[in-house]
């Protein structure tokens, strides 16, 4: 499988699950309650995980 197919499953701060093409993550930031996705266009999603959490998922995707 290659990167352009690989997907992460995370959860918004509401709780909801959202599925994060990892191709398309710009950068990850620091947020109060979790980390921040960025994607192209500016779009962001806020995750509940931890910079770390997210970090590794994306790590192991590769």
């Amino acid at each position: 499988m290659n990167r352009e197919s690989q997907f992460v499953m995370l959860h918004r701060t509401d709780g909801s699950g959202v599925a994060c093409r990892v191709s398309q993550v710009l950068f990850v930031g620091r947020g109060e309650r979790g980390a921040i996705l960025n994607f192209p266009g500016g779009a962001q999603v806020n995750v509940h995980e931890d910079f770390d959490q997210v970090m590794a998922l994306l790590e192991v995707t590769e």
